[in-house]
């Protein structure tokens, strides 16, 4: 359905009364609504700077998706969209998407920077009243609205008329007679651009959120970008093209990571249940990605060995069996990525921006209460390493593989932290992405002398010579040991760069 709208904003107090509008109107039946609105933007907020509005509401007469389009008169053009339009409850359906990129033409970008994701909720309380003419017919609709906007938490009440069977002129003398009444017209043009505030302007200059600003605002932007490239990427993840599927597990690893460091400002019952569901996501990336890293670890390992120790028809072994191992794991995460589990936690990513169930202190200023959150993280990592060093062989193993979960941790943190609050957390992220690298040597080498050992039965099976196999399975030990030595060595590094 397409419709222009034509309406005017005002200001009003919590408690002052309902202002009269004189002989110009008659009053008609009235109704209460309690809505719910998320609106969509990119996280660069284009459709605000070009007065495009995306919404999805629930609640009233005209619930559903709703597009609002500048026209060159000051009116907007009002396309709507039932609530079940699209794939899922926030992925927007296809015909607003594509009215969307009319419009934008060649600035609408693709990939992760067009995802549309919440940028805004507003829940209201509405009262709305028809206002007649002498005759009974509705030319317009007065609506008192008590507005609470999240993530800000911000409420305000305004007074909404918009015009029905009524002529433009009308909506002048509304202004006029309120004018009358102390009554002014709303600073802000829309509800959206006040739950905004200056973010809009922050975007443009490319700030960050402040680090004394709420913690939540730091913390939101970081799990938005996470989201978008989970979202962004799921065309490439489905066409397996380069790097797709490592970025987008990256990306669930960083969103897991946020959910359990600054669990302390959520609420678990919410994002505990989030975090199982991502987990199960990132397994299915990790087969097909697992398959991708192994081929190109042992390919180069063949290509760095002497020519006489390299026997039997190894290279084609082993480039066959990992490509069909990568090929069977990528049809099996297409058939997930298919699945109502997966649109389900599409649904619960996106829910999750659009209502963030914070707690706690997460109001509190960024600069207070981000940082202890990331000292804990820092101990919980130091605590892995010291046992570590206090034992050898397989235990030993096993307890810098739980170092580099946790340094991970850290180094996500300080990810998260860092445009905020600038070189200093960078730093840190950089001496933490140090550790985790090396130690993952150690993870792609047991991971790489298992699955040595497994083409090896196959080869020795197949009646293939076995030596070259035995070759690699040394090497991987020895990048094993430098691995090692090197990570206890950069934990201690990044320990101490780590302000606690």
């Amino acid at each position: 359905m397409r419709q222009v709208e034509s309406e005017r904003k005002f200001d009003i107090g919590e408690d002052d009364p309902l202002p009269a509008l004189g002989g110009l109107l008659g009053v008609g039946q009235a109704r209460e609504h309690r809505l719910r609105a998320v609106y969509l933007d990119t996280r660069d907020l284009l459709l605000v700077r070009h007065r495009i509005t995306l919404r999805r509401r629930e609640g009233g007469a005209d619930e559903g998706w709703h597009l609002k389009l500048p026209r060159p008169d000051g009116t907007r053009l009002e396309v709507h969209a039932p609530l079940d339009a699209g794939p899922g409850r926030f992925l927007v359906p296809a015909t607003l998407r594509e009215e969307i990129a009319g419009v934008l033409g060649e600035e609408w970008p693709g990939g992760v920077d067009g995802v549309l994701l919440p940028a805004a909720t507003l829940s209201t309380h509405r009262l709305e009243v028809d206002l007649l003419d002498p005759q009974g017919r509705v030319l317009a609709q007065l609506c008192d609205d008590t507005v609470t906007a999240l993530p800000a938490g911000s409420t305000w009440r305004e007074l909404e008329v918009e015009l029905v069977e009524g002529e433009e002129e009308l909506l002048d003398r509304v202004v006029d007679v309120l004018a009358e009444q102390g009554v002014t017209v709303a600073d802000a043009p829309s509800k959206l651009a006040r739950a905004l505030g200056d973010r809009p302007r922050r975007v443009a200059e490319g700030e960050a959120a402040s680090r004394t600003g709420p913690a939540a605002d730091v913390l939101h932007d970081y799990l938005a970008r996470q989201v978008a490239v989970i979202l962004g990427r799921e065309a490439d993840v489905r066409a397996d093209a380069p790097d797709a599927v490592h970025k987008t597990r990256v990306a669930t690893r960083r969103l897991r990571s946020a959910l359990r460091t600054f669990r302390r400002l959520l609420d678990r019952e919410v994002t505990d249940p989030l975090r199982e569901e991502i987990r199960w996501f990132a397994a299915a990336l990790g087969e097909p990605r697992d398959a991708e890293v192994m081929k190109e670890r042992l390919l180069a390992a063949l290509d760095d060995l002497p020519a006489d120790q390299l026997v039997g028809p190894v290279r084609e072994r082993v480039g066959r069996e990992l490509d069909r191992r990568h090929a069977a794991a990528h049809a099996a995460l297409v058939q997930v990525l298919d699945s109502d589990r997966h649109r389900a936690l599409v649904d619960g990513l996106l829910e999750l921006l659009a209502v963030t169930p914070w707690r706690g202190r997460a109001r509190k200023s960024a600069v207070k209460v981000l940082p202890p959150l990331v000292a804990r993280a820092a101990d919980r990592a130091e605590l892995e390493w010291a046992a570590a060093t206090e034992v050898e062989g397989e235990e030993r193993l096993h307890l810098l593989h739980e170092t580099r979960k946790r340094a991970k941790a850290v180094r996500y943190a300080c990810e998260a932290l860092a445009p905020s609050f600038g070189e200093g957390a960078a730093r840190q992220a950089e001496a933490w992405e140090s550790v985790t690298e090396t130690l993952g040597g150690l993870q792609d080498s047991a991971v790489g002398t298992r699955w040595l050992r497994e083409l090896e039965r196959a080869a020795d099976e197949a009646g293939e010579p076995t030596f070259t196999y035995g070759v690699l399975v040394g090497g991987e030990r020895a990048r094993a040991c430098e691995d090692e030595q090197g990570g206890l060595s950069l934990v201690e590094q990044a320990l101490e760069s780590t302000t606690r």
